[in-house]
């Protein structure tokens, strides 16, 4: 697909991270006025010999004291003993042997922790003085100095651009379907701690954010023959299947010079990514060799590695058995099946492994997509899940009936999320996106006596500034669930302060909670049905102390000052965006901050 020229005014340089559960990548294009942007991968990383690789593992290093020494690259930090027996780690590795270390670290980041599946194969300990936070902001930094390294070598004038963008950065980082504000949080402070971008509103501003299914719908649409012949009313199922989660987004395609789409179902986040296959081999090993002299950390973690490297990436059929070597040939435990350094499997039970990962996938494509995707339909599988043989061929067997054949692109699609990353940033081609929950704010009512609500809730009536009788825990919806924008814009709710004072307020800060709703509800009015349904994403501050105030007398012929503000959701893009705006003589004030 074609790319337009850059019509921005300036320089300046993307960058994209996508950082994996297992592996992270990393991308970049250099945006000149009046240039084509090209879009390059990331292949080659600080301290790694292996160029021509898009894919980093996400695993690092820390000493005893705390301090970060590198990234899992093959530069022998692995054999360090001082590492191995201070075992200060990120990635939750098993105790024991290099050849233990696991890459979990990136799941501590979901919103409800680490999955029950992994808990026990998982330790929350990371380095001392560290927060996740920290780990995420040294991995970061890892991956910019390889992409500033990179820049430079690859140009013979890459330090002279370099240096004419270093200050006009735009970062775009990618999560999966399932996450929002909370996460993203953690992420922009990791950017500004890796010094990626400055602490302040614009540096905020400049760290962006995209899903992993729109990223690689992203991928999809610009490195794929079906890419370049979406037209209008066409179907797109994106499917990536990751090492953590398997994301799954779909889209209508609303039109085609330029290629426009809008999310066609509410996207999926399935904590079922290529991690818990071998999590559930793991557990099993585990429990047959209970009783056996292997039943170690590192027999059960040398088994898991060798699994996740050999069987798992190339199992096709399950007819046969299946070997999984992960001692040496002297080894033997013939009553627990273990002969030559190998323990032997059935066909039955390594596709066992796999069946929660397909069957949930599956399940989800069918209770949400049966009667969609008659014709005109494109279906992508990503990730680096979406390289096992078996996953492809069962959903395209168990999938067939709704008229589904999943296609890859035609080019490495490991680290595909970065790419699409840079993409989102640069073509939008997503112009429509459903909203996931519904939005608002708390207040309260004037109170209705011909309101069976109101009614019902008279013991928590009180009286205002304005002496007017009121109905608290009442819920403004700004952005109903299942919303679905054609475009980015904002939603404005008048909001204001009241009191009854003597003279007019300067108060110098105001504070607006913006709440997301959870429920089945689209437009639920009351808090105090579904208190666990409602939760406080962030406090909009602003000082409006020199905004408009008015006077009225109420009812106790006292004064009654009040100040309008209006909170604003900027909403239609991959992350919520929250304002108030205010009068000031006859300047409109803007605050903005991101939930």
């Amino acid at each position: 697909m074609s790319r337009t020229p850059y019509n921005g005014a300036s320089r300046k340089l993307v960058l994209a991270f996508d950082i994996g559960t297992t592996y992270s990548g990393a991308a970049y294009a250099f945006l000149d006025p009046g240039e084509v942007p090209q879009i390059n991968m990331v292949t080659k990383y600080l301290d790694n010999p292996n160029a021509g690789t898009a894919k980093v593992p996400s695993i690092l290093y820390y000493d005893q004291d705390g301090n970060f020494r590198g990234v899992e690259n093959g530069t022998g930090l692995q054999e360090d003993e001082s590492l191995l027996q201070m075992r200060w780690f990120v990635t939750l590795k098993y105790s024991s042997p290099p050849a233990t270390y696991d890459h979990r670290w990136k799941l501590m980041f979901e919103p409800t922790g680490p999955p029950a599946a992994l808990k026990g194969q998982m330790s929350r300990e990371i380095p001392i003085g560290k927060t996740i936070v920290d780990v995420l902001s040294d991995f970061m930094r890892y991956l910019f100095d390889s992409t500033k390294a990179l820049f430079i070598f690859s140009d013979p004038n890459g330090e002279h651009r370099w240096n004419l963008v270093s200050d006009h950065i735009e970062l775009v980082l990618t999560h999966p379907n399932g996450w929002g504000g909370p996460e993203q949080s953690q992420f922009r402070a990791a950017a500004v701690l890796a010094n990626i971008v400055p602490d302040t509103q614009d540096g905020h501003a400049r760290v962006h954010f995209v899903t992993e299914g729109e990223a690689s719908f992203n991928f999809c649409a610009t490195h794929n023959q079906a890419g370049e012949s979406l037209k209008h009313g066409d179907k797109v199922l994106i499917v990536d299947a990751g090492g953590g989660t398997i994301d799954i987004s779909s889209y209508v395609v609303t039109g085609d010079a330029p290629l426009q789409v809008e999310e066609l179902f509410r996207p999926e986040c399935l904590l079922q990514g290529g991690e818990f296959v071998t999590a559930r081999a793991r557990e099993m090993a585990s429990e047959r060799l209970r009783k056996s002299k292997f039943n170690t950390p590192e027999d059960i973690a040398a088994f898991a590695q060798k699994f996740d490297e050999g069987t798992k990436r190339v199992f096709s059929n399950d007819e046969g058995l299946q070997y999984i070597k992960f001692g040496s040939l002297r080894d033997n435990d013939p009553q627990h099946g273990i002969k030559a350094g190998k323990m032997t499997l059935t066909g039955k039970q390594v596709s066992g492994f796999f069946e929660p990962s397909i069957q949930s996938t599956v399940e989800f494509v069918k209770e949400n997509f049966t009667g969609i995707f008659s014709v005109n339909l494109h279906a992508f599988l990503v990730g680096g899940f979406a390289s096992s043989p078996w996953l492809t061929d069962q959903l395209n067997r168990r999938l067939s009936d709704l008229g589904l054949t999943f296609f890859k692109p035609d080019t490495n699609t490991n680290k595909a999320v970065a790419v699409g990353a840079v993409s989102s940033y640069i073509d939008h081609f997503v112009k429509g996106r459903i909203s996931k929950f519904a939005y608002g704010v708390s207040g309260w009512v004037v109170y209705n006596p011909s309101n069976p609500e109101h009614v019902n809730r008279e013991d928590k009536v009180f009286i205002n500034a304005a002496g007017k009788k009121c109905v608290p825990g009442f819920f403004s919806t700004m952005l109903s669930k299942v919303w679905h924008p054609s475009r980015p814009r904002s939603i404005h709710l008048p909001y204001g302060w009241m009191g009854r004072i003597s003279r007019a307020p300067r108060f110098s800060k105001v504070s607006a909670p913006i709440i997301r709703y959870d429920g089945n509800q689209k437009e639920p009015e009351w808090m105090d049905t579904e208190r666990n349904r409602f939760k406080t994403l962030c406090h909009v501050v602003a000082d409006i102390s020199a905004a408009r105030s008015t006077c009225t007398v109420g009812k106790s012929g006292k004064p009654c000052y009040s100040q309008e503000y209006d909170v604003v959701l900027l909403v239609g893009l991959t992350e919520l965006k929250a304002e108030i705006r205010w009068l000031d003589s006859t300047t409109v004030r803007i605050h903005k901050q991101f939930c």
